[in-house]
């Protein structure tokens, strides 16, 4: 069921919904609305949800008195409530920057190119500016309130932003005018001003004796007075100076000789740790040789273990089809030779009870007592002949069975198959079981040849199927592998056609069975007839099907599981 939507795809705000109008199952408005036999209606994304977890018919989500149950078939589209849903008044969604406007919905894409509320990033974006405004204030925010915006130096003519040529041209433009903030000289450029600075009269200099701790800072005339005349408070500086170099020299040596001896200490340490870590080392590849023996020893036992389970299976279907073989040729001798005996008594002429011909004399009693013994060795031979092809059967499964989450399946005599299906004989078809591993999940394929569901007569469906397997009360539930379906391409082998999906742990279809197969999951329409009846994917009235289970993350079995 594929249709083109008609209703806009955008969730603006509704004036007012009314009830009818509403989808009911996500309780929205009715997206390319649908209608169903009892008049309710829905979306059409809505309707394969309803048809996922629940076989045809399911109950009308609306749950009313008139309800009917609902046919996928049934469901059609109701252009009427499309065009009313349309008409449906919105807000505009440039409501919240000032926008008044209500339109009918189908209205909404034709008024949001024309709304002057329309929300518009800055120009100056590339600059730093991250606001948003609507359209019709945009020319304000860009000429008067972006702090982005450009705007030239008054006195070198380079553009800056607004929030930096304030910084610009009271501390960094060479171009602008100022005056020596030492002696008051100029006004003169900045660039100009170093060069001034270099030779400035008033300029401060520091102290020669600085270095010992001299803070006098003055003109250079009254550092020169100041160096000539404070000599007594520069021998105290110095005279601390040195007291306290004396002190400060104490303190290193201490320092350096506890540093001394935590180094010995650490390079005590560091030999111990090296002794422990060759130790460590020496253990470690004993352990490494250790385990690698052991696995060794566990793939020769566990090789044997196959070897043994393989030659006891094939001892034991030899065993079982010998003696079947044994007792149908004794028991067709046996028949044989009865059905001659009666032959020759069936044509000999009845001379009543005693009568003799050739020495041989048979009474009628003796003549129904053979007749029966015929008919049960008859009934003997039947039931071997039923036990051999059941046998024979189960021999085939056992031989086409994997091991490897893989199954290739043959489906021979495609067209009368698909005449079965459609003629209601046959509607399905199940594959042989295949297994992720050897004691893991059991599983099958199941394919409707003339299509189910929304697949019904136009496509092939194929579908996964969870078996109850021998092992399962050691294996984690749900089922949660990936699984790939496949139709194989026999012309090119380029050509395979395939669906993937991921089992939804919450479907019953992939919880532990309790009967002997879980509800089917798949593709309804997994292959259209037009492409698959073509000589790439059925050749001599044959095709294959793949199933691939992804095995990566599997655990292996575990009693923890249960």
């Amino acid at each position: 069921m594929a249709f083109s939507s008609l209703t806009p795809q955008k969730n603006p705000e509704f004036v007012r919904i009314g009830e009818q109008y509403k989808c009911i199952v996500c309780k929205q408005v009715a997206r390319d609305a649908m209608a169903t036999e009892c008049g309710h209606r829905l979306c059409l994304p809505c309707i394969d949800p309803m048809f996922q977890e629940a076989k045809e018919p399911v109950k009308c989500p609306a749950q009313e008195d008139d309800c009917v149950p609902i046919f996928r078939t049934k469901i059609v589209p109701d252009p009427g409530g499309q065009r009313e849903i349309k008409k449906l008044l919105v807000f505009c969604p440039n409501k919240q920057y000032g926008c008044s406007t209500t339109v009918p919905w189908r209205d909404l894409e034709k008024h949001m190119s024309e709304c002057t509320f329309c929300p518009v990033e800055c120009p100056n974006k590339s600059r730093g500016c991250s606001v948003v405004v609507a359209r019709n204030e945009l020319d304000n925010h860009q000429k008067k309130e972006c702090n982005f915006r450009p705007v030239m130096c008054t006195y070198c003519k380079q553009e800056f932003s607004f929030m930096m040529i304030g910084n610009h041209e009271e501390n960094e433009c060479p171009d602008a005018t100022t005056t020596c903030k030492f002696c008051g000289a100029g006004p003169m450029k900045r660039r100009e001003i170093q060069g001034h600075l270099e030779s400035c009269p008033r300029k401060p200099k520091e102290c020669r004796f600085k270095v010992i701790g001299c803070t006098y800072m003055a003109t250079e005339e009254e550092v020169s007075n100041h160096e000539i005349n404070d000599g007594v408070h520069h021998m105290e500086i110095l005279s601390i100076f040195v007291t306290n170099s004396g002190l400060n020299r104490l303190q290193l040596i201490n320092q350096i000789q506890e540093i001394a001896a935590e180094r010995d200490g650490l390079k005590r340490r560091l030999e111990q740790h090296k002794e422990e870590l060759a130790s460590l080392k020496s253990q470690v590849e004993a352990l490494k040789t250790a385990s690698k023996d052991a696995k060794m020893r566990m793939v020769s036992q566990t090789e044997r273990i196959i070897q043994l389970e393989r030659k006891s299976e094939d001892t034991v279907k030899r065993d079982v089809m010998e003696r079947c073989e044994q007792q149908t040729r004794e028991l067709q001798v046996t028949i044989r030779e009865l059905r001659e005996k009666l032959t020759l008594l069936e044509r000999r002429p009845a001379t009543g009870v005693g009568s003799s011909e050739a020495g041989v004399q048979v009474r009628p009693e003796e003549l129904n007592d053979m007749k029966q013994q015929l008919t049960m060795h008859d009934r003997q031979f039947h039931n071997l002949d039923v036990r051999l092809a059941e046998l024979d059967l189960r021999f085939q499964v056992l031989e086409t069975a994997s091991y490897d989450g893989i199954l290739l399946w043959k489906i021979r005599d495609y067209t009368r198959r698909k005449q079965e299906a459609i003629t209601g004989k046959t509607l399905s078809l199940y594959s042989q079981p295949f297994y992720s591993s050897r004691f893991g999940y059991k599983m099958c394929a199941r394919v409707y040849l003339n299509g189910d569901g929304m697949g019904k007569n136009t496509h092939m469906s194929l579908f996964f199927v969870v078996m109850r397997g021998e092992y399962d009360a050691l294996l984690p539930w749900p089922f949660q592998q990936k699984v790939t379906l496949m139709l194989l391409d026999q012309q090119s082998g380029q050509r395979h056609l395939s669906d993937t999906f991921k089992p939804d742990p919450a479907s019953s279809s992939f919880k532990r069975p309790t009967t002997e197969m879980n509800i089917a999951s798949g593709c309804p329409l997994f292959v259209s007839h037009s492409v698959l009846e073509t000589p790439t994917y059925i050749k001599d009235d044959i095709i294959f099907i793949k199933l691939m289970l992804d095995l990566s993350n599997l655990p292996p079995p575990n009693p923890a599981n249960q």
